[in-house]
């Protein structure tokens, strides 16, 4: 994953012809942080880390450390697909389990009623 990670940060860097330091300010993520990806010396990087990466570029976590295409729209209608199927198939107490994992874990981020309205349709 580091050297396909590393490639691909740089190619989009490089396409976008952004530099490490712009790159952080954008991110959040520290230059340093960003440097040690590119020289392939951090070879796991948090995911916090991969997900503000990808959405800068607008590509999905899963292309950057190379295991899927660029196109992030066919990747997730192929995900959202995916997890249609695989919730339709949870039982009501397991979707419950999911809802509250997913309240729980969002709860910093400010989840409005809309939303907590739209999950607890789901359940």
């Amino acid at each position: 994953m580091a050297k396909e990670l590393s490639f691909r940060l740089a190619k989009l860097m490089k396409e976008r012809n952004i530099s490490q330091n712009a790159l952080s300010r954008a991110t959040r993520i520290s230059q340093p942080t960003i440097n040690r990806i590119l020289c392939e010396v951090t070879l796991n990087p948090n995911l916090a880390s991969l997900v503000a990466l990808s959405n800068f570029f607008g590509v999905t976590v899963d292309f950057m450390c190379g295991r899927e295409s660029k196109n992030k729209a066919d990747n997730v209608l192929t995900s959202l697909d995916e997890f249609a199927i695989k919730f339709k198939s949870l039982s009501d107490s397991e979707k419950l389990a999911l809802f509250e994992h997913i309240m729980e874990s969002h709860k910093e981020t400010g989840l409005d009623s809309n939303c907590v309205d739209c999950c607890g349709y789901l359940i």
